[in-house]
């Protein structure tokens, strides 16, 4: 795998700016015609889990997802800009206001780039993947020659951070991504389920918005936290290495760094990486949270005493007064274990299966994730 990674100073998203930072990152590795041929159609992929406002660092912010699109064009590309919410838009309204809140319809309207507005799932065999030999995705995907990620680096409830790797889960339709959830219900195996769409996706070049970046409740949940960069890679492995190093976090406690490190992709060490531009150490933040998910203390439970350890260590999701009961996260629980009641939405923490598919998918930041005491003890105690 390949351990160069571009970082660019950056601390605002004006469009002069952002195209400079964004380019300077791409010429380090290269340029991106080293990624794009001319007559390529080209697959940019954002982070577009819901319908936001860009300030809310939910999604990829449109001006580097322009800047991007603006690259691939200069050599010749042909851009689709896709992604899979989380929860599919409903009909044309739907898609253009997923669209227009995010500021990519502006980015079409200007750059002449393709929107997508369709999710046809297709299973597609995946012979070299270690866990999942039959992958689900979009059409989209299968109709790209070359695809270039644009994640937003924000923490995760399950993965405790995603970002290059993880933004590949939305090649996966939103509709079948609760299904993984059920059949991979630990953080590792998930890990697992992510590294083998690395391979399946084989993104050509990985340019993250970090510029802006959400820590606490991520995905959808926490508090945009500003970072103040564009990082830049062909490998996404190591992408997320210098990332999560960036964030002052070990990359190893990630569970996709450690799966890949198990596989031989990384040593996940970030004096192995080979950075151009800024020095990581140089612009490295304090006080990012990361959540406490992850391969968690749950890795050190036996199997039979596992139900209860999850009671007593893992973050289980709790619905607060800001819940409107729109039914968002009873329609999409992959377990069905959350009901209606008196207005309001109901988890059984009993048949939780501590996926967080619910706490992603909720418009209102009204599930919050709770982590027991003994759970937090455990965490400080490892620190």
């Amino acid at each position: 795998m390949d351990n160069t990674v571009a970082l660019v100073r950056n601390t605002e998203y004006g469009t002069e700016q952002v195209e400079a930072s964004v380019r300077q990152a791409v010429d380090l590795l290269g340029g991106m015609s080293r990624f794009v041929q001319p007559g390529q159609r080209v697959l940019v992929k954002p982070n577009l889990l819901q319908s936001s406002d860009p300030d809310k660092a939910i999604v990829t912010h449109p001006m580097v997802v322009r800047a991007v699109v603006k690259l691939a064009q200069e050599v010749g590309g042909r851009v689709l800009i896709a992604d899979n919410p989380f929860v599919p838009p409903i009909g044309q309204h739907g898609w253009d206001n997923l669209y227009e809140r995010a500021g990519y319809a502006a980015i079409a309207a200007e750059t002449g780039a393709e929107l997508n507005y369709s999710i046809v799932a297709q299973q597609r065999s995946h012979p070299e993947g270690r866990l999942i030999k039959l992958v689900d995705t979009s059409s989209f995907l299968s109709e790209a020659d070359v695809v270039v990620s644009v994640p937003k680096l924000k923490t995760h409830g399950l993965m405790r951070y995603t970002g290059a790797v993880k933004n590949l889960f939305g090649t996966v339709p939103g509709t079948i991504k609760a299904g993984y959830h059920v059949k991979l219900q630990t953080a590792e195996r998930f890990a697992e389920m992510l590294l083998d769409l690395v391979t399946f996706v084989n993104p050509s070049l990985t340019v993250m918005d970090a510029i802006v970046g959400m820590d606490g409740d991520g995905p959808s949940a926490g508090q945009p936290f500003p970072i103040g960069g564009i990082l830049a890679a062909a490998d996404p492995v190591a992408l997320d290495v210098a990332a999560v190093g960036l964030v002052g976090h070990e990359p190893m406690a990630v569970p996709t760094v450690a799966g890949a490190a198990a596989r031989g992709w990384t040593t996940g060490r970030l004096s192995d990486l080979e950075m151009l531009g800024e020095a990581l150490v140089a612009m490295r933040v304090s006080g990012f949270d990361l959540p406490p998910g992850g391969r968690s203390e749950m890795d050190y439970v036996p199997q039979f005493l596992r139900p209860l350890g999850t009671r007593l260590l893992v973050p289980s999701p709790f619905v607060t007064d800001q819940c409107i009961g729109c039914g968002l996260c009873i329609e999409h629980c992959p377990v069905q274990t959350i009901s209606p009641i008196n207005g309001r939405a109901q988890i059984g923490l009993s048949g939780c299966i501590r996926c967080y598919c619910c706490h992603e998918v909720c418009p209102e930041q009204a599930i919050e994730l709770r982590q027991p005491w003994l759970g937090r003890k455990l965490a400080q105690m490892a620190r």
